[in-house]
């Protein structure tokens, strides 16, 4: 609590005004109640810590930035963070006398692991006790990891994206030139022209429409079934439309697809097909582009109804997924593989237009991961209520 010292000076102050006892009891408390409601109210980790190096006050973010739990008030400031830095920043702003404001990268534990994480402090004297100078000093800490990790994530995609957008623009160019030049001319040269043009302008189009859907996403005010186009369709049927537009990439990597659907029907979901069709279609197509073709790839695809829900597993036995990268796999632009980027092609919106699809129908996808033994993306969809059937259906 921030009462002690400066609460008993801010009493005998009082008691020079002429101030009761019970009426500087309430002041008091007050004052604490409004401090305390105002630090605790900030987002960011506080600390107030004495001349000593010792922590007078801390909030509640401070706990959870730290993971600590317990009491802290009292304890040394380098029992809580153990950076020699940031203390040697603390102490150049204590003797300094003026505000500053520098960022760190600390290793802080998360579930057992060490995650690096960009943290700004900034620091300032304060004064507390009627001293005719500043006796502490105020510290607060902000955690910037995700913006950070977002501003890398967009270069990494201004980077892929002008790859993928600039390398099919090129080729298309190319033969446009060489038709102009006179091929056009020679009717075999004309056809291989064309039909290349036209590959490399439907991966343009790939590109631009995966930004679109995923810019649709996130532009909805409200997702749920208000928003989708509503019907009632064969989950394998779907799945089996997938796979035949995907034939020749699953015979160009020698893969094999196993359906695991129950025979009396019951795989019939409601849900926007569109949006289905493409939350499978990314999901087997990346299963298909992250491995190796050694006609070892199994995919595996089952669903099951359960009370309430229907879940669907998409299953491979290919080269998994670091686990470092499984939190970050469903964000905008990322990509695990950037080891390879020259020879697997995307932008790293797949996954995440996946994502958006399901949670706008109230579903979720989870995935787990084992290196070089197996990857599972389990999706869970609700049924229907019936006031959404009612909606759905008016």
């Amino acid at each position: 609590m921030l009462l002690g010292a400066a609460a008993l000076w801010f009493y005998i102050r009082l008691k020079q005004a002429g101030v009761s006892l019970a009426d500087s009891a309430t002041v008091l408390s007050q004052r604490n109640d409004v401090l305390e409601s105002v630090l605790e109210g900030l987002g960011d980790c506080c600390l107030l810590v004495n001349d000593k190096k010792e922590i007078v006050f801390a909030n509640h973010e401070t706990n959870d930035l730290f993971r600590v739990s317990g009491q802290l008030n009292g304890k040394p400031l380098a029992e809580l963070i153990h950076d020699p830095p940031i203390l040697a920043f603390v102490s150049r702003v204590a003797q300094g006398k003026r505000w500053q404001e520098e960022e760190f990268r600390l290793p802080l534990l998360r579930d057992a692991v060490l995650e690096e994480r960009y943290l700004v402090v900034s620091a300032a004297p304060v004064r507390l006790f009627g001293q005719d100078g500043p006796d502490h000093l105020r510290v607060v800490i902000r955690d910037e990891t995700d913006r950070h990790e977002t501003e890398q994530i967009r270069k990494d995609f201004v980077a892929n994206a002008s790859h993928e957008l600039r390398t099919p623009l090129s080729i298309i160019n190319g033969y446009l030139e060489n038709l102009l030049d006179g091929v056009i001319d020679d009717p075999v040269m004309t056809v291989k022209s064309l039909q290349t043009m036209q590959k490399h302008g439907e991966r343009i189009a790939r590109i631009v429409e995966d930004m679109l859907t995923l810019s649709k996403f996130e532009s909805a005010s409200e997702g749920g079934p208000a928003g989708l186009r509503q019907s009632s369709f064969s989950c394998r049927e779907c799945m089996e439309d997938v796979i035949d537009r995907l034939g020749p990439k699953i015979e160009e990597k020698k893969a094999r697809v196993e359906l695991q659907f129950p025979a009396d029907g019951s795989d019939v979901i409601e849900a926007d097909r569109f949006y289905w069709d493409q939350i499978f279609f990314n999901l087997i197509e990346n299963a298909l582009k992250e491995n190796q073709a050694d006609g070892k790839l199994i995919l595996t695809i089952s669903f099951n109804r359960t009370k309430g829900e229907s879940v669907i597993c998409i299953r491979d036995n290919g080269v998994g997924i670091p686990r470092a990268d499984l939190p970050f796999i469903f964000k905008r632009f990322y990509r695990v593989a950037k080891h390879h980027s020259q020879t697997i092609k995307g932008t790293g919106l797949g996954l995440s237009i996946v994502r958006r699809a399901i949670e706008s129908h109230g579903g979720t996808i989870t995935v787990d991961s084992t290196l070089g033994v197996e990857t599972i993306f389990t999706i869970r969809l609700p049924d229907l209520t019936e006031a959404e059937r009612a909606v759905t259906e008016g």
